[in-house]
């Protein structure tokens, strides 16, 4: 299981950050079952809503949330 944190969730998910095409090749190639916590996740959607990504962000809370992408630990 690997741990992902926001920095590296942002990179995946916004084609304007400067590590996207790397991260989103991992993401692709990657078998190992992915965790991150409903911290991060609350971190990652604040970040991409101060970055104005609004409409993007609800995509990706919604995809993450339905834990299609990562199994989220939270208390």
């Amino acid at each position: 299981m690997i741990f992902v944190d926001t920095g590296a969730w942002f990179a995946v998910f916004v084609p304007a950050d400067a590590d996207h095409v790397v991260a989103r090749a991992w993401l692709v190639r990657n078998q190992a079952p992915l965790l991150t916590t409903d911290y991060v996740v609350d971190e990652l959607l604040t970040l991409m809503r101060m970055r104005g990504e609004n409409r993007r962000a609800l995509r990706v809370g919604q995809s993450l949330f339905d834990q299609e992408l990562a199994e989220i630990e939270g208390d």
